[in-house]
C-alpha cells in the first residue's frame, strides 16, 4: 500500500510544488497550542512525592518537603553520609525534578529567581558541656553543636502522633485558606511540627505569601546518633537557632526534562531592606531580584541613563520586563507549640519567647530585625558542619561574624561589644547583656551603615532602582542595609535566636516567604502575612471572601467553549453575582503595558473592555531601556495560566437566572460563542461581593471582593475520578507547567480538566460525508514565530488536523513520496488530531512542503501543508 500511494501521489506532489510556494507569502496563520510535548522531549518521573505540601492556592507557589520526607525525594543530604538522613527542610523543588513549586511568582510562571532546593532552613544546637556519644555519621568539627535531624531510626520515628504528613487542604468551606502540616521526632530530642499557611483570595497581597509555623518541644530525651536508643534523659537544651539558606538565580526556567535552562545576563542582586515602613519599622527583608547586568557599569558606578535595564528575566535577549522580587524572614517567635485541630491556637498576640539574652525574637518597632542574623557566603552546610550554621544564624551577637569577611575561620567569637558586658567566645550561655538599648551588629545586615565603604564596596555593591529602599537619598547605591553581587558559590543565609529549651518546653518560630512586582510587592506581602498573624491566621472571620465555584470547561458541538459553574450562594448567602475571566494564549502583548503590572489588581475591573488605569503598578520610574524591548520576544508575551485575566461577563445574582442549566453537578453555563475553535484558553469563574471590607492595607478602595482564580479551567472539578483529586486539595496530582512531564494526563481527558490544564477549543467528531469538505490543517503554513507556538516550551511547536472522523488513518510524506509519519485512531473524543512535527524515527521534522492522506469509512482524502522553520 505504501508503494502504491507513493506512486499515486508522486504526480499529485509535482503539481502542487509551485502553487504552494507560490502561496507561502499570503497564506493566512491560525492560532494552534499543542498541550503534551513530543515524547523526546518529556520526563517521564513522579510529579509530586506523597506527604509534601503544595502550596499552589495563591500567586506564591512553594513545595514544602519536611526533615521526615521520603526517601525517594532526592533531598537527602548531598554534603554528608549517605544515611536516609535528613537535617533540613526545603522549600522548593527536590535535587532533580523542577517541575515542583519553588518560589514561583505569579503562580503558573516558568520561570523563577531561586535555584533547586530552593530555600533550606536548618535548626543547629549548641550543647556547651558536648553531645557526648559521636553524631552519625562522624562528629561535627567541635562536638558542641549538632543538627537536628530525622532518619527512620531515630527514636520517636513511626509514632503516628509525631511522625506524621499532612496534605495541603482548604479549611473552609469558601477554599480561601490552604494549611500544610507536618510533625517528626530528631536526634536532639526536640519534636518538630511544621504548619503552613496560605491563602487563595487576591486582595492586597494576601495570596502573595506563605507562612510557616515551626514548633519544637524539648522531650529531653537525646538520641544523639539517631540509633534509636536514648543516650541522654531530662535534658535541658541550652540553645537552639534556626538558618535559612537560599541560592539566588536569576532567572531559571522550567525545561521539558525537569530541569532548569539558566537565562544569565541579568544582575543577581541580594540584599537585606533595613529602610523603615510608615509606621517606622525596618521592613526587615532579605529580598534578591533581578539587577541591572553588571558588564553595564563598573563597580561603584551608576549606569549611563539609557542603560538602566533591571527587572528583566534575561539579559542576553532581553526576554521581558517582569521585576519579580522573592524575599523572606522570621516574624518571629511565640511560647507554645502549634495544637492538632486548632490552627488558630498561636498567633501574633501570644506570650513571645525571648532569645537567651532576654531580647525579643526580632525586635519591635524601630529594633525590628536588630536580633535576627544574615551572613554572605559558605551557608549550604553539611551534615557535618553544624558549628558553622549555629554561628551564622546567630551573626549578629557575635563581634564580627561575616561583616567585615568571609574567612570564617578568622571571625571573631567574642560577644558583640556594643550589646554585651562580657562572656567566653564562642560560647553564647555566658555571653552577659551589657547594653540591652544597643543594636548588635556583628552580622552584614547593615553593612552600608555599619562599615561605611562607599559605593561598590562591601555592602554597597549595586545599584538599587527602588527609592524606598535609600530612604529618600538620590545616589543608588546609598541603601539602609546592604546589597551584594551574588554568584554561583555564594550562599547567603538568614537566622534567628538563639533559644534555650527546659524539658517539657516547646516554642513556635514564624517564617514567611513572599513574592511579587517590585519590591512593594515584597513588602506589601510581608505586611499581609503580618496582618494574617495578628487575625490568629482566621482571615475568614474579619474578610470574608466569597466562595470558589466549581467549575468545568469543555467544547460544544459547535466548536466554541461552554463553561458550566455552581451556585456558591448556598455556602456564602451574601455573593452578588458572578464574573467570568479568560486569558487567550494566542495574544501577544507587551510587557510595559501590562503583564505583572496588573496580576495583584486586574480583579477590581468590574466593566467588560479596557482595564481601568487603577489597577496598573507602575513601571520604576527609574527603568529608562524601554527602547531595547522592540521585537517580539523582547517586547511582547503570550497569556498563559498565570494570566493575565480579561473580564468576559459581570453576572449580578439578579441576572444570573438566564444561565439556568442544571446538569452533572453543575447550576448554571455560559457558551463563550468568542473561543475559536483550535485555540487555546484559561478560564476561571469568581463569586463576588459588594460592601465595605478592611484588609491588610485598610479599607479596599473598590468595594468590592471576589474569590480568586484557583478553579481555572476547572481545576479540581467535582466529576473527578474517586481518590483521584480532592475537592479540598488544589491541584494533588500535578500543577501548570507539569504539562511538560510524560506523566502529565493526556489532552482532553478527565485529568487534564481536573488539574486546570490548558484548554484548547475542538470541533466535535465530523460525519464520514462531511470529511472531505471540512478537514482543515492549522496553521498552514506553520511558522514557528507564528501565535499557536508557546516560546517557553519548545516541545509545543505542532500543526492540528481538525474536523476529522472518528476512525482513520494518517499518513504524511515529503514531496520524494517517503512516509515522515503514521498514525490510526479508532473512536477518537473530538475531531481533532495535534502532531509535534516529530518523525516517525523521532527526528523533529525540517521545513518544506509535506502532503498529508487520510484514509477513513467510505473515502480518502489528500492535501498539503507547509513548514517554515
Amino acid at each position: 500500500m505504501h508503494k502504491d500511494l507513493r506512486t499515486n501521489l508522486s504526480l499529485f506532489c509535482t503539481l502542487l510544488l509551485v502553487a504552494i510556494v507560490t502561496a507561502w507569502s499570503t497564506a493566512p496563520v491560525y492560532a494552534q497550542k499543542q498541550n503534551s510535548p513530543s515524547s523526546l522531549l518529556s520526563y517521564k518521573a513522579q510529579v509530586t512525592n506523597p506527604g509534601d505540601g503544595y502550596m499552589v492556592a495563591g500567586e506564591l507557589w512553594e513545595t514544602i518537603k519536611p526533615l521526615n520526607s521520603v526517601e525517594d525525594n532526592n533531598v537527602e543530604d548531598p554534603l554528608g553520609p549517605s544515611l536516609d538522613a535528613l537535617h533540613f527542610l526545603t522549600l522548593g523543588p527536590d535535587g532533580g525534578n523542577w517541575f515542583e513549586p519553588g518560589g514561583h511568582w505569579p503562580g503558573g510562571y516558568d520561570l523563577v529567581n531561586t535555584w533547586r532546593d530552593g530555600r533550606r532552613l536548618v535548626f543547629p544546637a549548641f550543647e556547651a558541656d558536648g553531645w557526648g556519644p559521636a553524631l552519625q555519621g562522624g562528629a561535627a568539627t567541635d562536638g558542641r553543636f549538632a543538627f537536628a535531624y530525622y532518619t527512620p531510626t531515630v527514636a520517636g520515628a513511626g509514632d503516628p502522633a509525631r511522625d506524621y504528613k499532612r496534605d495541603a487542604q482548604f479549611t473552609d468551606a469558601s477554599r480561601t485558606h490552604l494549611v500544610y502540616e507536618a510533625g517528626f521526632p530528631t536526634n536532639i530530642g526536640v519534636d518538630f511540627k511544621i504548619r503552613a499557611h496560605q491563602y487563595s483570595i487576591n486582595e492586597q497581597n494576601l495570596n502573595d505569601f506563605v507562612a510557616l509555623e515551626i514548633s519544637m518541644t524539648n522531650t529531653g530525651e537525646v538520641d544523639i546518633d539517631a540509633d534509636g536508643t536514648v543516650e541522654m534523659t531530662g535534658h535541658d537544651l541550652d540553645a537552639i537557632a534556626s538558618a535559612a539558606w537560599v541560592e539566588p538565580t536569576i532567572a531559571v526556567r522550567v525545561t521539558q526534562t525537569a530541569g532548569r535552562s539558566n537565562r544569565f545576563g541579568a544582575g543577581r542582586t541580594v540584599g537585606y531592606a533595613g529602610a523603615t515602613n510608615s509606621s517606622g519599622e525596618p521592613h526587615d527583608l532579605f529580598y534578591w531580584f533581578p539587577n541591572t547586568p553588571e558588564d553595564r557599569y563598573a563597580a561603584g558606578a551608576t549606569p549611563a541613563a539609557g542603560a538602566r535595564r533591571f527587572g528583566v528575566n534575561d539579559g542576553r535577549i532581553n526576554e521581558g520586563y517582569t521585576d519579580v522580587w522573592l524575599a523572606h524572614r522570621y516574624m518571629g517567635a511565640k511560647q507554645g507549640a502549634i495544637v492538632d485541630g486548632d490552627i488558630h491556637a498561636i498567633g501574633a498576640g501570644s506570650p513571645d519567647k525571648l532569645t537567651l539574652f532576654g531580647t525579643h525574637p526580632v525586635g519591635m518597632g524601630a529594633q525590628r530585625g536588630w536580633y535576627s542574623s544574615m551572613q554572605w557566603e559558605n551557608s549550604l552546610f553539611g551534615f557535618n558542619e553544624s558549628e558553622q550554621a549555629f554561628r551564622s544564624a546567630t551573626a549578629t551577637w557575635y563581634e564580627d561574624y561575616g561583616k567585615n569577611t568571609t574567612d570564617f575561620a578568622t571571625a571573631d567569637l567574642n560577644p558583640n561589644s556594643n550589646f554585651f558586658s562580657g562572656g567566653t567566645a564562642d560560647d553564647v550561655t555566658t555571653f552577659v547583656v551589657g547594653d540591652p538599648g544597643a543594636r548588635p551588629n556583628g552580622d552584614i545586615k547593615y553593612a552600608a551603615q555599619d562599615l561605611a565603604n562607599g559605593a561598590g564596596g562591601r555592602g554597597q555593591q549595586a545599584p538599587v532602582w527602588e527609592d524606598e529602599l535609600r530612604g529618600g537619598s538620590s545616589d543608588f547605591y546609598d541603601v539602609i542595609g546592604h546589597t551584594l553581587t551574588h554568584t554561583f558559590g555564594q550562599d547567603p543565609s538568614i537566622g534567628n535566636g538563639p533559644y534555650g529549651l527546659a524539658v517539657g518546653e516547646s516554642m513556635t518560630l514564624v517564617f514567611v516567604s513572599v513574592g511579587g512586582f517590585r519590591f512593594e510587592g515584597v513588602r506589601d506581602a510581608s505586611e499581609a502575612a503580618d496582618w494574617a498573624w495578628e487575625q490568629n491566621w482566621d482571615v475568614a472571620s474579619v474578610f470574608a471572601a466569597p466562595p470558589t465555584p466549581d467549575l468545568k470547561v469543555e467544547s460544544t458541538q459547535d466548536g466554541t467553549a461552554l463553561l458550566r459553574w455552581t451556585d456558591v450562594s448556598g455556602i456564602d448567602g451574601d455573593i452578588d453575582g458572578y464574573k467570568i475571566w479568560r486569558a487567550a494564549q494566542f495574544q501577544r502583548s507587551n510587557w510595559l503595558e501590562g503583564g505583572f503590572r496588573v496580576v495583584d489588581n486586574y480583579h477590581q475591573q468590574h466593566t467588560v473592555g479596557d482595564r481601568p488605569t487603577s489597577v496598573f503598578d507602575a513601571v520604576n520610574p527609574n527603568f529608562d531601556a524601554a527602547a531595547e524591548f522592540t521585537g517580539d520576544v523582547q517586547g511582547t508575551y503570550q497569556p498563559s495560566e498565570w494570566g493575565p485575566y480579561s473580564l468576559v461577563l459581570k453576572i449580578p445574582l439578579s441576572e444570573v437566572s438566564q444561565y439556568n442549566n442544571a446538569g452533572g453537578g453543575y447550576d448554571f453555563a455560559f457558551e463563550d460563542t468568542d473561543a475559536i475553535t483550535g485555540f487555546t484558553y484559561w478560564y476561571y469563574i469568581s463569586a463576588y461581593k459588594e460592601g465595605s471590607f478592611t484588609g491588610p492595607q485598610g479599607a479596599v478602595s473598590a468595594g468590592h471582593i471576589e474569590s480568586s482564580n484557583w478553579n481555572r479551567n476547572g481545576r479540581n472539578a467535582p466529576d473527578a475520578a474517586d481518590g483521584e483529586i480532592s475537592l479540598n486539595t488544589p491541584w494533588s496530582g500535578t500543577y501548570g507547567f507539569a504539562i511538560r512531564n510524560a506523566e502529565y494526563p493526556a489532552p482532553g481527558t478527565q485529568g487534564e480538566k481536573n488539574i486546570g490544564g490548558p484548554f484548547t477549543v475542538t470541533p466535535p467528531v465530523a460525519a464520514v460525508s462531511d470529511v472531505e469538505s471540512l478537514i482543515t490543517v492549522t496553521p498552514n503554513p506553520y511558522k514557528i514565530t507564528g501565535l499557536n507556538d508557546v516560546r517557553s516550551n519548545a516541545s509545543s511547536h505542532a500543526i492540528n488536523f481538525l474536523n476529522l472522523p472518528a476512525d482513520y488513518k494518517l499518513t504524511i510524506l515529503d514531496t520524494a513520496g517517503q512516509i515522515i509519519f503514521e498514525t490510526s485512531v479508532d473512536g477518537a473524543p473530538d475531531g481533532r488530531f495535534t502532531w509535534d512535527l516529530f518523525s516517525k524515527d523521532g527526528v523533529e521534522i525540517a521545513s518544506g512542503l509535506y502532503i498529508y492522506h487520510l484514509e477513513y469509512d467510505a473515502g480518502a482524502v489528500t492535501g498539503h501543508f507547509a513548514i517554515l522553520r
